[in-house]
């Protein structure tokens, strides 16, 4: 009589653990379907590649805020810093949020207004105009690697989640979210991107704030949460007092910090704001946003230390911890949360991707395009790229570590440049090129012969030391190029920073 009741009692378990499951995966359904409804409804008709670019640079404060903020926000902060802080790596967790944040308020402090007023569709344009067309190439392909290297560890990210919450394969959730996001990126554009953008925050918002709430309760409250806190939380500078670790804390604050500065997909807002003061204020206030909202997952991550010990995988811990706390109703809202953040990433990339493709690369082989042939080469890249970023999510080990490699590159070689063209006037063609070159050298050559150091911070330095010191010498052998906008007229220097008003009226 016992066994009949403890099989009973299993297959009970077991069938409610199919109900969860079911109402999950259905919820799960619902909401992408949802997106893909959205992003169609708001996509419009965009007849040239400003409109499926920059949505004809129309994008008003809010939207422009939220749209930066759910683009930045992706798989680092919901997956890779929680998963950071359930490790106890606190230089990952400086990188993402802390410096990632404050990276986007440099971007706006320095940056935003040239954007705007230079009137291009990507900061590629940038070198072109300052050093060269093939510098324009080399900028635009390290664009294209570290972009769909980025893509491939946030679609990794995606499958993990899928995985833990239905039971169903990673690559099932991996390739069925990678299909809906290219079709409602493809078609739609900015204006389909920045439309779910809005919504995917909404749930991202709510979805983390109800984890939260119900993990410190189950703990039993505020004080109990806070004494069950890690000895070092939040405590993100080096334990040993050496110079390989502050060496290391002291080129992440570096590398991320100016991160935002040349991501292609952050840059296309700034474009595509109504104004000048538009541009500037979304990225104070996602910036702010992003450093605030972003400790939620790092605290969960923390708390899960001692309620959810000898997890294997910590990539895992956000989703981990909505399952063992929360309703599957609830689990099914926090699921919308985390693709939210998963989604609003990755149709960024692929619309950034597609638009250097298309304004970038696509001129250098074909004279003068047409308005309807740049149109058709930046919609149809986007499958082309989503393609080999699968490659790299069916192969990254983790988020964080794909993420890292996706920034090495550019930074090492492109970065030092890049502040030249807006910020130096005595920048000349052949200084740019020395930079960008003796930039990928350095990085090639640390990484083969130095791995203990870091390979892009090195490289940064090397590079804009060369574009320097080259430029000096080549002054009257090859003048310097002006920055101009993309109707040919000379953006000054003193234009570029212009008043720097906090939230001012616009």
């Amino acid at each position: 009589m016992f066994d009949a009741f403890q099989r009973r009692l299993i297959v009970s378990e077991g069938e409610r653990a199919i109900d969860s499951q079911t109402v999950i995966l259905v919820g799960s359904a619902i909401y992408v379907m949802l997106m893909l409804a959205v992003g169609l409804i708001a996509s419009g008709k965009s007849q040239s590649v400003s409109d499926f670019a920059v949505t004809g640079r129309t994008m008003s404060l809010g939207v422009c805020s939220i749209s930066i903020m759910a683009t930045w926000f992706g798989a680092g902060p919901m997956m890779g810093s929680a998963a950071a802080a359930y490790s106890g790596n606190s230089l990952e967790l400086l990188r993402d949020p802390i410096v990632s944040g404050v990276s986007l308020l440099i971007a706006g402090f320095f940056f935003a207004r040239t954007y705007r007023r230079s009137e291009r569709f990507t900061h590629v344009e940038f070198y072109e105009t300052r050093i060269g067309n093939f510098a324009g190439t080399i900028s635009g392909c390290i664009q294209l690697l570290s972009g769909s290297i980025w893509l491939g560890g946030v679609l990794f990210a995606f499958g993990v989640v899928f995985e833990t919450l239905t039971g169903l394969s990673a690559a099932t959730g991996i390739v069925t979210g990678t299909v809906v996001i290219v079709f409602y990126t493809m078609f739609g554009g900015l204006k389909a991107v920045a439309a779910t953008d809005v919504l995917q925050m909404v749930f991202i918002v709510v979805g983390v704030l109800i984890l939260f709430v119900v993990v410190v309760a189950d703990i039993g409250g505020v004080s109990a949460a806070v004494q069950s806190l890690p000895e070092r939380a939040f405590l993100l500078t080096p334990v040993e007092d050496n110079f390989t670790d502050w060496f290391a804390y002291f080129q992440v604050w570096f590398s991320s910090g100016l991160v935002a500065i040349g991501v292609v997909s952050v840059v296309q807002r700034a474009m595509a704001a109504r104004t000048e003061q538009v541009a500037q204020n979304a990225f104070y206030i996602a910036g702010v946003g992003y450093l605030l909202f972003g400790m939620i997952p790092v605290t969960l991550g923390y708390l899960a230390v001692s309620s959810m010990p000898g997890v294997e995988n910590p990539t895992a811990i956000i989703p981990l911890l909505a399952v063992e706390h929360l309703h599957p109703v609830l689990v099914a809202i926090f699921v919308g949360a985390v693709i939210s953040a998963i989604m609003s990433t990755s149709d960024s990339i692929l619309l950034g991707c597609g638009t250097v493709i298309s304004v970038n690369l696509m001129p250098r082989v074909i004279d003068n395009p047409s308005q309807s042939l740049s149109l058709r080469v930046a919609r149809w890249s986007i499958p082309v790229i989503a393609a080999v970023s699968l490659y790299t999510a069916f192969n990254a080990s983790s988020v964080i570590s794909a993420i890292s490699n996706a920034i090495s590159f550019s930074f090492a070689a492109l970065t030092g440049p890049y502040l030249l063209c807006i910020w130096w006037r005595r920048l000349t063609s052949v200084g740019g090129y020395a930079g960008i070159i003796s930039g990928l050298l350095t990085f090639g050559l640390v990484k083969f012969l130095m791995p203990e150091l870091s390979a892009s911070f090195v490289g940064f330095w090397v590079s804009l030391a060369m574009a320097i010191a080259v430029s000096l010498f080549t002054q009257r052998t090859h003048p310097p190029r002006h920055l101009t906008r993309g109707d040919g007229t000379v953006l000054e220097l003193n234009d570029r920073l212009g008043t720097l008003p906090l939230l001012k009226k616009v």
